[in-house]
């Protein structure tokens, strides 16, 4: 891939970033695509802000450098919270974040009771704490619930399929039993087992990710319009060598062919 050819970034820690991967290729656009999973290092919401904001950053300086970068999705929660102010202060292209959807979730609940499962990094944020002291007041009950082990097991689906269903029942117990009508993913693996998570829980409770909303923000940013007839090349690149990881990724996003390239080398 030539220097001058733009392209869009899709950075995840692994293999969350495929609900946006999957968005940006639904709306069609004549653009090459890279996604970047830093899956040497996942799960990110066990990891310290020093480390993420160090990571990411090292990642993305060594990315523009190779690359022509039109624009990127920072298509996780917790490297959103730790590492976006750092991006946006360091490089020109635009930079869409991921943010839990408190704001939306507050407009659709009626019984004011709001289920949020996001990483054990991302509740402990500054960002999202911020996000709560802004736009919920007293009235509203939050269930807070940090989804410690998930990630892990949904970058080994299908086979962690039973284990999956096993760690989200007592978690998805505690929304019933706060009588929640709105469920807010806030990490970008979750929607991966939006049919699990459903089954679960009663059919009333509306289940909410920003993934649209933040797929919207960058077409409007980098003025993509929707084209029938598009050719896009999609590329992966992730820290940990894994031969199969690009297999995963076309499930996920049903797709033909993904092409592998190698890992940035991080001074």
């Amino acid at each position: 891939m030539a220097h001058d050819t733009p392209v869009i970034i899709v950075f995840d820690s692994g293999l969350g970033g495929v609900t946006i991967l999957r968005k940006i290729l639904q709306r069609g656009i004549n653009c090459d695509l890279i996604y970047v999973a830093d899956n040497l290092f996942v799960p990110y919401g066990s990891k310290s802000k020093d480390f993420i904001e160090r990571r990411v950053h090292a990642i993305f300086l060594e990315l523009n450098k190779k690359y022509f970068i039109h624009g990127a999705v920072i298509a996780c929660n917790t490297a959103t919270a730790c590492a976006s102010n750092k991006l946006r202060e360091n490089f020109n292209f635009p930079i869409i974040c991921m943010e839990p959807g408190i704001k939306p979730a507050i407009a659709m609940t009626i019984s004011k009771n709001i289920g949020i499962l996001a990483t054990e990094g991302t509740i402990k944020s500054s960002r999202f704490n911020a996000l709560i002291d802004r736009f919920v007041s007293d009235e509203y009950h939050l269930t807070i619930i940090p989804g410690n082990g998930l990630v892990e097991l949904i970058e080994q689906i299908p086979k962690s399929k039973n284990a999956l269903i096993q760690k989200l029942k007592p978690i998805m117990a505690k929304f019933i039993e706060d009588d929640i009508d709105v469920l807010v993913l806030g990490c970008t693996h979750y929607p991966i087992i939006v049919s699990l998570i459903k089954n679960l829980i009663p059919a009333h409770v509306k289940i909410l990710d920003t993934s649209d909303a933040v797929v919207d923000v960058l077409f409007q940013r980098i003025n993509f319009e929707k084209s029938e007839n598009f050719s896009t090349k999609i590329n992966l690149m992730n820290s940990r060598e894994d031969k199969n990881y690009s297999k995963k990724l076309e499930q996920l996003i049903e797709v033909k062919q993904i092409n592998p390239v190698d890992f940035i080398k991080i001074k």
